[in-house]
């Protein structure tokens, strides 16, 4: 007999194991998705204002809101795609064009500059880039596109964590593994409701991926495809704007050589 209650407990043992397993480790599998979720998602932030910040060095250079639209309705683009909050500051221009010996080819080349880093902004920002790990492998940064990839696949595991091995699961378990508790604990224990209660309580919030703030913005062409059309863009704007274009001009170097120096 005493060898049947060692195997018995053996067993017993062996069952709440894999059952403290299955509901913690599953339960501890999640809070580190969640985790790197919330991780990621300001990462992703930085990149979203990033997009905000060239949008509104492009609206600057293209002297304000209404040229913005104009230069975006004019090639095709929705300026509601590219709406960026009122305030933010305009990106930095780590850079200068070379040589133009015109105004106006001058004033091509800032927009060049402008339109390809809101190229690669929202590139990066959508799709990512890779980069070394530093073991020689390349991963790929964060981004919009697996960024709600991996919200799907965490409301999948919470799914499948609040609906199989429960909270109440465990504990009524647990109580039937000591005959002489269960008729004093089954009265004031977890039976019926009350165990959906403990199990609602437990369980894990899915995401709501409608709610999430990261707004979808349309592919650019790249600026080889844009070089045609942003000349003659800039040439009418120069045409019809010399003035206003000048001082623009003006304000862009000494912003360059302000950071530069």
């Amino acid at each position: 007999m005493a060898d049947f209650k060692d195997f018995t407990d053996a067993l017993t043992d062996e069952v709440l194991s894999d059952m403290a397993d299955s509901y913690f480790g599953a339960r501890v599998d999640v809070d580190d998705a969640i985790e790197l979720f919330h991780e990621l998602s300001e990462k992703l932030h930085l990149k979203l204002y990033r997009v905000f910040r060239v949008c509104a060095l492009l609206d600057k250079i293209c002297l304000g809101p209404e040229g913005f639209n104009d230069f975006l309705v004019a090639s095709g683009m929705s300026r509601s795609s590219f709406y960026h909050p009122a305030g933010v500051e305009c990106a930095e221009l780590m850079d200068k064009p070379s040589f133009a010996f015109t105004g106006r080819g001058e004033y091509i080349k800032w927009f060049n500059i402008a339109y390809e880093m809101l190229f690669e902004s929202i590139n990066d920002y959508m799709h990512g880039s890779f980069r070394d790990d530093g073991s020689g492998r390349k991963i790929r940064t964060v981004n919009r596109e697996d960024f709600f990839r991996m919200a799907e696949e965490i409301n999948v595991k919470i799914e499948k964590v609040n609906r199989n091995v429960t909270a109440s699961d465990v504990l009524k378990f647990t109580k039937s593994l000591d005959p002489e508790s269960v008729q004093k604990e089954n009265i004031a224990g977890c039976v019926g409701p009350q165990c959906q209660v403990i199990d609602d309580e437990m369980a894990f919030t899915v995401i709501t991926i409608k709610d999430i703030d990261f707004p979808q913005f349309p592919e650019l062409p790249p600026l080889k495809e844009m070089k045609s059309y942003i000349s003659g863009y800039c040439s009418q704007v120069w045409a019809r704007d010399k003035a206003r274009v000048r001082a623009l001009l003006v304000d862009l170097r000494k912003s360059v050589n302000k950071e530069l120096s």
